[in-house]
């Protein structure tokens, strides 16, 4: 099974200024790379974790060539039925994991 999305090293990367400027298809690619890092940035069915997956035409959705799950790159994630763009949930993982460390919240 995969890391946990917002643990990844790859996510701790993020730049709050660049990532507040980039388009959501620069956002969604982010998201590729970040979501699936562990299989350097290529999708792999999250139902079952099959590497066999077919792309459709619009670059943004997949299917898995076992189970035919179709899928997104929100797929199986806190953001898997929200209607936002992309890039707004790039850049509020980007305010996440560059938070200052031990902050708590206020009373």
């Amino acid at each position: 099974m995969s890391q946990k999305f917002l643990l990844s090293a790859a996510a701790k990367t993020l730049s709050l200024s660049a990532v507040a400027r980039i388009s959501d298809e620069e956002a969604h690619a982010k998201f590729v790379e970040i979501r699936w890092s562990d299989n350097h940035g290529k999708p792999y069915c999250p139902e079952f974790g099959c590497l066999k997956v077919y792309a459709f035409a619009t670059g943004k959705l997949w299917k898995c060539a076992a189970c035919r799950y179709r899928f997104s790159v929100t797929a199986r994630t806190i953001f898997q039925d929200r209607k936002r763009p992309i890039g707004d949930y790039l850049l509020a993982i980007a305010i996440f994991v560059n938070g200052a460390k031990g902050q708590a919240p206020s009373n």
